[in-house]
């Protein structure tokens, strides 16, 4: 990471020193995550005449760091907290503790539309809001697969993440932002993922999680032509499957795998299971427990 972000590291202590890093490369974004022992990171005048035009958002995971840049004040990052980076700026961070941890996106200026007020926040400590943190959680979710990604995808999610910085910035009029949606859709499924086995799971508790009304929530749905409780009955139904097919499940009472799959009423169960899948759980069972045995050796 030194090299892309034009930093030199020298540790307080060399002989304990660690230090980790990860960098995923986009077309129009980069991702970073780091881990440091107490360090200093100088990005000297010389360095700094080799950036380019892009903004780098510090968002700190744990430790403190202690950050330092020309024309602004310095500054006290923990826990809570994001910098504001511009990356054609020479400056020093200190990091602090030990396994100071911190994830970074970083983003062409021209290309993060609607930005007018950008300049506003540079060099600046900023608490994090709903609007950050569903920046930087769609871009730790977005770095954990990027490798699993096609070209197409990546230049689709890369656009996500512009229209998720106007949000967090506050861009006036920013016009349309399909990408938010988008990207706060994408983050609300893998929570439901999380809470299928949850009976109480409903529209109201998913947008309280995420601090939106739950009338955005079912738009957010419509948008897709789906709804909330088509889309928690079907992945329900998913699950259901799965574990019917599991052979490590054969044991286990059909009752309580739709009991762990979200669904409190048998019959109710029984009839959406066998509507989406054209078969009955016993029958997804037998099915699954016949070619266990066709495939077992001898």
């Amino acid at each position: 990471m030194a090299p892309l972000c034009r930093l030199e590291f020298t540790p307080d202590d060399p002989e304990s020193f660690s230090s980790a890093t990860a960098v995923g490369l986009m077309p129009e974004a980069m991702l970073a995550w780091g881990r440091h022992s107490p360090c200093r990171a100088e990005r000297t005048a010389e360095l700094a005449e080799g950036g380019s035009d892009n903004v780098m958002i510090h968002f700190l995971r744990h430790g403190a760091f202690v950050m330092k840049q020309q024309g602004g004040s310095e500054v006290i990052c923990e826990p809570g907290h994001l910098y504001v980076d511009p990356n054609e700026i020479a400056g020093t961070s200190r990091f602090l503790a030990d396994g100071t941890e911190a994830f970074y996106i970083s983003l062409p200026r021209s290309l993060v539309r609607g930005l007018r007020g950008i300049n506003d926040h540079l060099r600046q400590r900023l608490d994090m809001t709903p609007q950050w943190r569903l920046l930087q959680r769609y871009g730790e979710a977005l770095f954990a697969e990027l490798d699993t990604l096609t070209p197409e995808q990546i230049a689709l999610s890369s656009r996500h993440l512009h229209d998720l910085a106007v949000s967090a910035f506050g861009a006036r009029d920013p016009g349309p932002l399909p990408g938010t949606m988008a990207a706060r859709l994408r983050l609300i499924k893998d929570d439901i993922a999380g809470l299928l086995a949850q009976h109480d799971l409903s529209p109201d508790l998913v947008a309280a999680r995420h601090g939106i009304s739950t009338r955005y929530l079912r738009m957010m749905f419509a948008e897709e032509r789906s709804s909330f409780r088509t889309h928690v009955l079907d992945e329900r139904l998913r699950l259901a499957h799965a574990l019917l097919s599991a052979p490590e499940a054969a044991g286990q009472a059909i009752s309580d795998i739709a009991g762990a799959a979200g669904f409190s009423d048998l019959s109710w169960f029984n009839l959406s299971y066998r509507r989406r899948f054209g078969q009955t759980p016993r029958e997804t069972r037998a099915e699954a427990m016949l070619t266990a045995i066709r495939h077992s050796p001898g």
